[in-house]
């Protein structure tokens, strides 16, 4: 070989690095101070805050429909039960304790009677019952 294909072929390796040899460079942050931290913190924690209580709420709603609350009533009983939550009852017995005190919040399961008739032949009473007004 020539010395001019020794030249091309190391100018050809001095272009072509590999990634993981080259130097790492920090993508540019900007600086915050400790206010810019602490706001964060505080926005942070607010949310953290928010989000349990919503936790808390819907804990409460799956009790009390556990309980057999009337699902039109749930928010009014989720309120109250929520109440005693915050005064430090856990969110079953928050739920137990307005079910037991609001009877008229649970759901009552009502039996309707259901009728069976046969409506063909003589043997049933709507027969008689177009018998007689037929008559007329």
């Amino acid at each position: 070989m020539t010395d001019e294909t020794n030249e091309v072929l190391s100018e050809d390796n001095a272009t072509q690095i590999n990634p993981t040899e080259q130097p790492q460079t920090e993508p540019v942050t900007e600086v915050k101070n400790e206010d810019d931290y602490e706001e964060e913190k505080r926005g942070l924690l607010e949310q953290i805050d928010n989000l349990k209580a919503e936790l808390l709420k819907e804990q409460i709603k799956v009790q009390l429909l556990v309980l057999g609350i009337i699902p039109e009533k749930l928010e009014d009983g989720a309120a109250m039960a929520y109440g005693l939550c915050l005064a430090g009852k856990s969110p079953e017995n928050a739920a137990d304790e307005i079910i037991t005190a609001y009877p008229h919040l649970k759901a009552v399961r009502q039996e309707i009677p259901q009728f069976s008739s046969e409506s063909t032949g003589s043997g049933d009473g709507f027969s008689a019952i177009r018998r007689i007004f037929s008559a007329r």
